[in-house]
């Protein structure tokens, strides 16, 4: 991951993403440090390819999220409930939304693209486009949550 010292975010993400192991090591570099070569890095498509990009984007998301949110913003103790849906396509755009059930609200929406050419930069600016949408989503959701009670 040493190829990720010149982008702090990416290697934030990509030390996350060990941690939770959602990835080995190995497989962090093809996804972060590589451009792919195809709707998923061919040498890591397991046995369906849209969960492969559905599990990304669902990554992606929850990364953002706890930025944002902390790393309880799934348990019952928030007056939330926040719920992260990806929308992979093989062939078409794919997408990953953040919803809060309780007020209806979508605090963000990632990728908006192809996979196919997915690289650091594009990567990189799919996490700083969420975490922005989650950032300004924050009031939003408190006034929402305070005008439901």
């Amino acid at each position: 991951m040493e190829n990720l010292a010149d982008k702090p975010l990416l290697k934030e993400f990509a030390e996350w993403l060990y941690e939770k192991e959602y990835y080995e090591e190995y497989s962090i570099e093809e996804l972060l440090c590589k451009e792919w070569d195809g709707a998923f890095p061919t040498n890591l498509v397991g046995d369906d390819l849209l969960i492969d990009i559905g599990n990304f984007l669902y990554y992606m998301a929850e990364f953002a999220v706890e930025k944002v949110y902390g790393e309880d913003w799934w348990t019952a103790k928030l007056p939330h409930h926040i719920r992260i849906v990806p929308e992979p396509s093989y062939e078409d755009r794919s997408y990953v939304y953040v919803l809060e059930l309780k007020t209806r609200t979508i605090l963000a929406v990632g990728c908006g693209g192809k996979t196919w050419h997915f690289n650091s930069e594009v990567i990189t600016e799919d996490l700083e486009g969420m975490i922005r949408q989650l950032e300004e989503s924050k009031s939003l959701l408190a006034v929402r949550i305070m005008a439901d009670s």
